[in-house]
């Protein structure tokens, strides 16, 4: 079967691991390989275990595909798989250096490869390929123990009042919880070696809350002391 060379573009992620797809960003590639070619795909999850076979699978998960690098719909899907008909693959990277609040620096992709950003999948129900992008956890320790304390206290105070005096100190607190957060963002952790410190302490609960707090918790305090 000959082989061909078809170069295309596609917009790729506003910023590459964080969710969303940008309508002016694109990167430019060129796919060399056969014509059509074979792949297995896990029928779970319509995810490619296997590139350019020749055979059916002998496994009742996986399903034979053929992808056909002259439809420009599938070229893109041709493109991610056709490494392996390149012993020697480079992708020729360029950077960017990018400081963090901490002062680590990030070397930020500026050309990223499409599989960077996108993994393939397979649709069964519309019998198409799918890019589905790649993205990378926002952490904060810090925070998630803050958001836990805010909702621990928000559970109770969205179904009773407390009194004014009370009512009042729960408000603060949330407030509080949420001038920490605004503090306290959830981090792109692959960008840092060290994770920044909290800035600030996490706000606690005032004791005269706590107390209403048990009183109408049947088990006692939900989520433990805080």
């Amino acid at each position: 079967m000959a082989n061909i060379s078809s170069s295309f573009t596609q917009l790729l992620p506003t910023e590459l691991y964080v969710a969303g797809i940008s309508t002016n960003v694109s990167g430019s590639y060129t796919y060399n390989g056969p014509e059509t070619f074979d792949v297995h795909v896990e029928k779970a999850t319509g995810k490619v275990a296997k590139i350019n076979v020749t055979t059916d699978p002998g496994d009742e998960g996986l399903q034979r595909i053929t992808i056909n690098a002259k439809d420009s719909s599938q070229l893109p899907a041709a493109y991610i798989c056709s490494h392996v008909f390149h012993d020697n693959y480079v992708w020729n990277y360029t950077y960017t250096d990018e400081t963090m609040s901490n002062g680590d620096v990030y070397k930020k992709i500026d050309n990223p490869d499409l599989r960077d950003a996108y993994e393939l999948r397979y649709n069964f129900a519309t019998s198409t390929w799918a890019l589905d992008q790649i993205t990378k956890e926002l952490r904060n320790d810090s925070a998630d123990e803050a958001r836990r304390r805010r909702d621990y206290v928000k559970t109770y105070a969205d179904q009773y009042s407390f009194g004014t005096d009370v009512d009042t100190k729960i408000d603060h607190y949330i407030a509080g919880i949420g001038t920490y957060l605004g503090n306290n963002p959830d981090y792109k952790t692959w960008k840092f070696i060290n994770l920044p410190a909290s800035v600030g302490t996490i706000p606690k609960i005032p004791i005269e809350v706590q107390v209403e707090l048990n009183k109408v918790s049947i088990n006692g305090p939900i989520g433990g002391n805080v």
